[in-house]
């Protein structure tokens, strides 16, 4: 028991953050400054960070005690996202006291808020059951309700909390209605069980099982802002607050792709799923296109540097499906089994710290309360706060994949698999890079804006503030140190993409496949049987 809590850790100090925030927060003087708040929250975020490394380097883990195992894993995947949300919790913590208090909103419990939802994300990532995801994806999904919302007095703010609570509520439904489904079909809820059920085809279960995929397919779409569950992205982003913003763009789209693999790789596999009339690759590599395309297109005819970012969300979530298609064969388990490549954690890595990056040099530019992040607001900057217009620069030039950015070489890997995946995707990977042309233009447009067009007599004022500047500077440090020297994330994303499986899952679906006679049977220990499900 104390062995598995151990592995939990990162989540555990994520929660007790969060608790903490909540509990002593209400007994301070009113008058007192919530500032604090920010920095403590950055190095609660740094521990976990700090456990989840220290895990890492300590080897593969896994589980003894059933109840756990059933549900919650520490493999690498698991520990890679993890770090990576806790990341982006940390950077979100830096940036926002003084924007939050320039608003005159910096209250405690937007601190609490960004802990549950790092919490949640963390819980989404190490799910190892249907019923472990959804809390995970709840528990995230409500505090960046009210993150999104959180400017009280801001209509713009308080309409892109609801329409993003109303979409996610739908989400929340299909994936539910999903997941009943394929109770129904594996009769239980962990992916060992869903996975047992799927080994080979059944008769009868064609529909059931299509649908289950479909609902659970859609309900992820919308988490990750894919066509056509995309149109509350941008509306979302431009107004929440700017922090929060950068927060849903890294974190909440790192964490549904973390889960998204698990379920791919390691719940719907097996030769029930290939002997569906509806490919799976195929269907993600169409949505895929679709939603870069659209992303692209939509961007360009906007002028709000929010809103521009909201849609180029949209299109990197076509990039990353893409990359979902990019498999590797899992060795040993046959031919309707693979795992992850290194394309997709990889790159969100880069578009994370490059979105955290952005959002947190546009967080600098206000007036009275007001955001003002529109093309004629956002001129001079760069001659005006020199610092935040060099972090804005890198961090766009990384989303377009400039190299020697993260993001160059995370596009870079990305294409790299989806070619070795096979010539069927080769439109899709030209498609991939034309898109790649088209967004350059808007990002180096808002360059232009910062650079290169004249102040005209707009009013504003420039957030200066010791944890804003440290946000900004990690994460442009981080860009450009990661993008100089990239090989040892790529092997790491590379460690975490081959892990989709635990270990004692995958003894189990050896096992199920030598019953089903589709391998030899082989002699292996049998002390990982005792914690499996039955």
């Amino acid at each position: 028991m104390l062995h598995d809590i151990a592995l939990l850790s990162p989540m555990i100090i994520l929660l007790f953050g969060a608790l903490f925030t909540l509990v002593v927060d209400p007994f301070l003087p009113t008058a007192t400054p919530r500032r604090f708040w920010g920095p403590f929250g950055a190095l609660i975020s740094g521990a976990a960070v700090l456990a989840t490394a220290a895990l890492w380097v300590s080897g593969n883990h896994e589980m003894q005690t059933p109840a756990f195992a059933a549900h919650l894993s520490a493999s690498r995947l698991s520990l890679f996202f993890t770090a990576l949300t806790a990341v982006c919790a940390l950077l979100t913590h830096l940036s926002s006291p003084a924007f939050m208090d320039e608003q005159d909103h910096g209250f405690g419990e937007f601190y609490a808020l960004l802990h549950f939802a790092a919490f949640g994300m963390a819980v989404m990532v190490a799910a190892e059951s249907l019923i472990t995801l959804f809390i995970g994806l709840e528990i995230m999904s409500l505090s960046v309700y009210v993150l999104a919302a959180f400017k009280r007095t801001s209509l713009a703010s308080v309409e892109a909390g609801l329409k993003y609570f109303i979409m996610g509520s739908v989400a929340s439904a299909m994936l539910l209605y999903g997941m009943a489904f394929l109770y129904g079909i594996a009769g239980g809820t962990t992916y060992v069980e869903i996975q047992r059920a799927l080994v080979v085809p059944k008769p009868g279960l064609d529909l059931w099982l299509g649908l289950a995929v479909v609902l659970t397919m859609g309900a992820f779409l919308f988490k990750v802002a894919a066509v056509p569950f995309h149109m509350w992205a941008p509306d979302a982003y431009e107004g929440a607050p700017t922090p929060v913003a950068g927060f849903m763009s890294a974190g909440v789209k790192a964490a549904a792709f973390g889960a998204l693999l698990k379920v791919l790789y390691a719940a719907l596999a097996g030769g029930a799923i290939d002997s569906l009339h509806l490919s799976m690759p195929k269907m993600l590599a169409t949505f895929a296109v679709v939603t870069m395309t659209v992303g692209n297109i939509a961007a360009l005819r906007q002028t709000n540097a929010k809103r521009i970012l909201g849609f180029s969300a949209i299109a990197h979530a076509g990039y990353l499906l893409l990359g979902c298609v990019a498999w590797v064969p899992d060795g040993g388990l046959g031919d309707h089994y693979h795992v992850a490549g290194a394309a997709v954690p990889f790159y969100l890595v880069g578009y994370a710290l490059a979105s955290l990056a952005v959002f947190a040099a546009l967080s600098v530019v206000g007036k009275g309360g007001q955001e003002l992040t529109g093309q004629a607001q956002l001129a001079g900057l760069g001659r005006r706060y020199p610092l935040a217009g060099a972090v804005l620069t890198l961090g766009l030039l990384s989303l377009a994949g400039v190299p020697p950015t993260l993001g160059f070489f995370g596009k870079l890997e990305l294409l790299h698999e989806v070619l070795r995946a096979g010539d069927q995707y080769v439109p899709h990977a030209v498609l991939l890079v034309l898109n790649s042309v088209v967004a350059a233009y808007y990002y180096l447009r808002i360059t232009v804006w910062v650079y290169m067009k004249p102040e005209g007599k707009v009013e504003r004022e420039y957030i200066r503030d010791r944890s804003l500047t440290w946000s900004m500077s990690l994460a442009a440090l981080a860009i450009l140190c990661v993008g100089i020297l990239p090989s040892r994330l790529m092997r790491m994303a590379a460690f975490a993409g081959g892990a989709v499986r635990p270990q004692v899952a995958r003894a189990h679906l050896d096992h199920q496949l030598e019953v089903a006679g589709l391998k030899p049977p082989v002699v292996k220990a049998a002390a990982t049987e005792a914690v499996l499900p039955r």
